[in-house]
């Protein structure tokens, strides 16, 4: 139920930015591209270097949500019609472990733009 919410919400604002024009057109955003994928391996290198365990845990869980973002970001797989919907051109098949990392992402990251609201407050 939560995922069909969240689903109906997200169609309510199809247009935020194109993502499909990102890092295309010239050989400077291909290459910013591999730069950002480097940069993104790093960091979950280093997550793997953390001595907690709990810290290693949930930064590892984030992180791969985070990466799955980036997967069907970068996949290809969507575009947009010409009346402007987002489509699937192929369907894609995630794991369960991403799909779980994704949704914990996404809460995460909704709960700490909530909670901004919430510094604005304490500081007026």
């Amino acid at each position: 139920m939560a995922i069909k919410d969240l689903l109906s919400v997200i169609k309510k604002f199809p247009h935020h930015f194109n993502e499909t024009t990102m890092f295309k057109g010239t050989k400077e955003a291909e290459k910013l591209k591999e730069e950002f994928r480097r940069h993104f391996r790093n960091i979950t290198r280093i997550m793997d270097c953390v001595g907690c365990d709990k810290c290693r845990l949930w930064g590892k869980l984030q992180t791969q949500g985070l990466g799955t973002a980036l997967k069907i970001l970068f996949s290809g797989q969507f575009d947009y019609d010409t009346a402007g919907n987002l489509v699937n051109k192929n369907e894609m098949h995630l794991q369960r472990n991403e799909i779980v990392s994704l949704l914990n992402a996404i809460g995460r990251l909704s709960t700490s733009i909530y909670k901004l609201d919430d510094f604005r407050q304490i500081i007026s």
